[in-house]
């Protein structure tokens, strides 16, 4: 959107001030500044000239056939001639005229020679002054405009646009107009404001009223008001001021009642349109009700839906409401009455029916930014001075006539004592908020508690000031932010509390998605009956569901593995391996209520715990213990993660059968602590039938992540790498399966040595080549000194001292 300063100077006076300084300013309070932009007019030298002989040249003959005429101008105590190309050209016409010898533009112009007649100059149209870009006729200047008067008097030579992004404009439709940016303006530098000037309506309440009914909720109001004017009115040009401010901002200008609705709109930000009295007799505003056409204004047939609201002359539309006045009530040259509508329509209506139309004009585009009803009247008002001061005598042969609601009250709204300096951080004097808050007009009191007390004036809208924080915003914008000292706002701190169980599942997550090659997942917090009688699974007391998803699935889950293998037979067909692991909780009932019922109140508890489960799926291509080892692996790993060394995780063969999944001789407890907080296992063949009938394996564990112990944050701890070349020695040990990895294990423990720097176990062998029953354990022992390099005699004592150890506790070296 453009903003003239110009236009500007007629409310507030910034003339000592550069247009940098008023474009910064009024970004930092306001609305974004895009940029400047210099209109430089061709005005010196040039005279208003009238007309005063026409002659029509035959002009067949000449360049493009274009009909001249040769003109007798007059610019005061001298005549001149001139041949002219223009349509408009007629005695009686006042236009610039443009004598030869001055510069007009980039131009020198000179005496020249045109169809056999001499031009001594030229009538110019807007775009040869350099006004806009309108060059299709002469710029016509009202007939009270003395001839000869120099036309830099009427059009000053240069001025200033302001470019504002729109989009910083969405929530302000008072600035949608010069008259809301002079107000902001005025009260960014502190000027005063001149009031805008305006025609009082109230005193032609005697009159008789219009016709008007609305019948369409997305028009808060609708006013109207007839006008009688002079034959001819119509076609009268606008004053020069007037067309010089609509040409600047890119609008082209027809004629009065024309131009000063687009002045008005441009000014106040308020769309009005004049329909020709004497083709309506009635106003309604109404929705289409039928799917239609309707020609505009520009001669287009658009199609219409039902939803669209329309203007309308009784059943008849008449023009597109807040869009587009329609062709056929026009306002013609021979218009003698007219009735100046000014309304108010809902945004979310306009901006739909305008955007399907692809008709998107400066009244479409006020009012989708929720103008204010306040206004109406004031546009009205303010049309009506402007006819007046352009010497149109008016005739009023109506009330000014309204339908709904203008919303003219003041909105109140109640700071408490202390409130906007606390929003704001910053203490502001109250007279210092008192003169911000008067210069934009608003009302403001601090009343004897020393609440704030605000009136919003009626024509801010009440989508932009509603609360307190928007009093703030307005206080301290037009303070100016960069006035504001930035002050780092005072907390105080406190650590902050992690939950153990959040941080034990975090760090579960990395180990077995990262290292592990498991992937997570979430089941329902429910168990299917129909599933758990395939497995033989019987959970005994549950928390039951009021409302199931489903009949089967009415008991709440009280271990995780149930859900975790049904995802076996789901997966199988596609994948010849996967791991899935779940974070999830278990449900128990507790107390007096302890049975398959539903938890009735507070006294009958639920339990609700944290656990955490995993399944591996093997098709083939590894042995069952290599790949139980591997997920054993994984949980061992769970237990440095969570707590390192200081409570490590210990195994013991489960001999009672607790679930299908659990049994002796397949599954193991995992113990911590001297507690069994977990167990792991595999499938045996009759679960394998369920899971997989087919072949493979399926390894499982789960864990009480509520019973492991461990603290919230470990010790770090740091060994210093050596700084001395080491060496390491790999052993296969033979050791009975039955013993166990453990009791081999508390034996290798006891042998010490300063050389040993670690000690890892690398692998098992059962196979071809061992006695039944037998295993190879493999381990490789890394030693060194943190002092020397190891000589080949220490390594061999090592070796021998090593040997001499197992030799004495009877362990052969395979």
């Amino acid at each position: 959107m453009y903003i003239s300063l110009d236009w500007i100077s007629d409310f507030v006076d910034l003339s000592d001030l550069s247009p940098e300084t008023i474009a910064d300013r009024l970004t930092m309070s306001t609305a974004e500044v895009e940029g400047l932009v210099t209109l430089t007019r061709h005005t010196q030298g040039v005279l208003v000239g009238e007309i005063i002989a026409c002659e029509s040249l035959n002009t067949a003959e000449h360049e493009g056939g274009k009909q001249l005429t040769f003109c007798t101008v007059r610019c005061g105590d001298r005549q001149y001639t001139t041949v002219c190309g223009a349509p408009n050209a007629r005695i009686g016409l006042k236009a610039p005229f443009a004598p030869a010898g001055i510069q007009l533009g980039e131009k020198q112009l000179q005496r020249t020679e045109m169809a056999g007649h001499v031009s001594e100059g030229i009538l110019c149209s807007a775009a040869e002054l350099g006004m806009s870009s309108w060059h299709e006729i002469l710029f016509e200047c009202p007939a009270s405009v003395p001839d000869g008067t120099p036309f830099e008097s009427l059009v000053p030579t240069r001025d200033t646009l302001i470019e504002i992004d729109n989009k910083s404009l969405t929530h302000r439709p008072d600035l949608w107009g010069h008259y809301g940016i002079a107000r902001e303006l005025a009260a960014i530098f502190h000027r005063p404001l001149k009031p805008l000037p305006r025609h009082a309506v109230d005193s032609y309440r005697d009159l008789p009223a219009v016709s008007i009914e609305i019948a369409d909720e997305n028009c808060p109001c609708y006013s109207a008001i007839i006008l009688r004017v002079s034959p001819g009115t119509n076609g009268l040009p606008s004053p020069v001021v007037m067309q010089r401010r609509l040409h600047a901002l890119g609008q082209r200008t027809y004629n009065l009642l024309v131009d000063v609705t687009n002045y008005v709109s441009l000014e106040l930000g308020q769309p009005t349109h004049a329909f020709d009295a004497d083709l309506v007799s009635a106003i309604r505003v109404a929705p289409m009700g039928k799917k239609g056409t309707f020609q505009t204004l520009d001669g287009v047939e658009r199609a219409m839906l039902p939803e669209d609201m329309m203007i309308c002359d009784g059943p008849k539309p008449i023009a597109i409401a807040g869009i587009m006045g329609g062709l056929e009530t026009e306002v013609t040259a021979k218009t003698t009455r007219i009735v100046l509508e000014s309304a108010n329509f809902k945004s979310a209506r306009i901006r739909k029916t305008a955007g399907r139309l692809d008709l998107r004009t400066d009244a479409s585009q006020r009012y989708e930014k929720s103008q204010p009803p306040y206004n109406v009247k004031t546009g009205t008002e303010r049309i009506m001075h402007l006819m007046a001061e352009s010497g149109i005598p008016l005739k009023v042969e109506s009330r000014f006539s309204l339908a709904g609601n203008l919303a003219g009250e003041v909105r109140e709204i109640l700071l408490p004592p202390g409130r906007l300096n606390a929003l704001a951080g910053i203490d502001f004097p109250n007279q210092t908020i008192l003169d911000i808050l008067h210069s934009i007009e608003f009302q403001a009191e601090f009343l004897a508690d020393g609440s704030l007390k605000i009136g919003v004036p009626p024509f801010r809208s009440a989508k932009d000031i509603s609360i307190p924080e928007d009093i703030v915003e307005e206080v301290m914008r037009l303070y100016g932010f960069d006035n504001i000292p930035p002050v780092l706002p005072r907390l105080s701190l406190a650590p902050l509390h992690v939950e153990k169980y959040i941080r034990m599942e975090h760090k579960a997550r990395r180990l077995l998605a990262t290292a592990y090659g498991f992937h997570e997942v979430h089941n329902y917090g429910w168990m299917n009956d129909n599933w758990l009688a395939r497995l033989g699974f019987e959970p005994g007391a549950t928390l039951v569901l009021q409302n199931p998803a489903a009949a089967p699935e009415s008991r709440l889950r009280t271990t995780l593995i149930p859900n975790l293998l049904t995802l076996v037979p789901k997966n199988r067909p596609f994948r010849d391996q996967f791991r899935v692991f779940e974070l999830g909780h278990v449900y128990f009932p507790v107390g007096p209520n302890d049975s398959q019922q539903p938890c009735k109140d507070s006294a009958e508890k639920c339990l609700e715990l944290p656990r955490l489960a995993g399944v591996s799926y093997l098709q083939s291509g590894q042995s069952l213990d290599e790949h139980y080892l591997s997920v054993k692996a994984a949980v061992e790993d769970l237990g440095r993660v969570f707590a390192q060394e200081d409570y490590p995780l210990t195994f013991a063969a489960v001999t009672e059968d607790a679930s299908p999944w659990q049994k002796s001789g397949t599954a193991v407890h995992i113990i911590q602590d001297g507690q069994v907080i977990g167990s792991l296992g595999y499938a045996d063949k009759s679960l394998m039938n369920v899971l997989s009938p087919e072949g493979g394996q399926v390894i499982w564990f789960e864990i009480e992540l509520d019973r492991f112990k461990g603290n919230l944050y470990p010790a770090t701890r740091f060994t210093e790498p050596p700084k001395f070349p080491g060496s390491w020695q790999d052993f296969s040990l033979l050791w009975p399966l039955s013993d166990g990895y453990e009791k081999l294990e508390s034996l290798l423990n006891t042998f010490t040595d300063p050389l040993i720097l670690r000690r890892e176990f690398l692998t098992l062998y059962s196979g071809k080549g061992l006695d039944k029953g037998w295993g190879s354990y493999s381990f490789r022992y890394e030693i060194g000194a943190t002092d020397r390099t190891l000589t080949g005699s220490e390594i061999d004592a090592f070796h021998e001292k090593f040997l001499a150890f197992l030799k004495s506790n009877n362990v052969s070296i395979r």
